[in-house]
């Protein structure tokens, strides 16, 4: 009986993890002021590593880092990649961060972002000063169970010899129509991966499945020359 309860204990327990995950944030957006990339890519490599997370990647406008969570005995060890994208915007610098896990061995999924956000806020107070208290989460929250009215409404293009993919049509009363993507932009990032991974078939049925699971997509688009960032939910 008492083995009997303490199974009963820990399915219940996992139950309720469950649940909790399916409200958690998956993504975490803040602006940082008077700072430059460098500036941004350093602090987040100096906290990071200070937590014994591991540097996988940085780039020019991007810093990757990875850590291992569990013991592998009594909990399930878990590879985690946390990814900080980084867009000069108006004299500030939108920090995105978003958490995904390795999944039997090559298959990463969305993972709650709940657990980096006082290390998030951390690294934005290092930088410009702004009280912790003071730092919330910009993203437009997904509200749960939400039905789908709208289509998504997004016509895309081949990809051009740069590796954008271009936005040929956008329909009225859509999802992309809402958040302002206009005929002639060009999609130079998805949730993170440069648009040159994809093809315009693959990156449409992404979009569409995502968004028919009701999650979001983060899309960095140039238009006029210019890079801006859009959710998509």
């Amino acid at each position: 009986m008492k083995r009997m309860a303490t199974l009963l204990g820990i399915l219940i327990a996992s139950s309720l993890l469950l649940a909790s995950q399916a409200f958690a944030e998956k993504m975490y957006i803040t602006t940082i002021k008077n700072a430059s990339i460098k500036q941004v890519q350093d602090t987040i490599i100096d906290v990071t590593s200070a937590k014994n997370f591991t540097v996988d990647a940085v780039e020019p406008y991007k810093v990757v880092v990875t850590k291992d969570f569990g013991d592998g005995f009594w909990a399930a060890t878990h590879h985690c990649m946390v990814k900080f994208n980084m867009l000069e915007r108006d004299g500030f610098i939108k920090l995105t961060v978003t958490e995904t896990e390795l999944v039997q061995g090559f298959v990463h999924r969305a993972r709650s972002i709940d657990q980096l956000i006082p290390m998030i806020k951390e690294i934005r107070s290092k930088i410009d000063g702004t009280p912790n208290e003071a730092i919330t989460n910009e993203a437009v929250k997904e509200e749960p169970n939400t039905p789908q009215e709208k289509p998504v409404g997004l016509i895309l293009g081949e990809k051009n010899t740069e590796g954008l993919i271009p936005v040929l049509k956008v329909e009225a009363d859509s999802k992309a129509a809402e958040v302002k993507l206009t005929s002639g932009d060009l999609i130079a990032e998805i949730d993170g991966k440069p648009s040159a991974s994809f093809d315009q078939k693959t990156l449409s049925a992404y979009i569409e499945n995502k968004i028919a699971a009701k999650g979001s997509v983060i899309l960095v688009y140039v238009r006029n020359d210019k890079k801006d960032l859009l959710v998509l939910k």
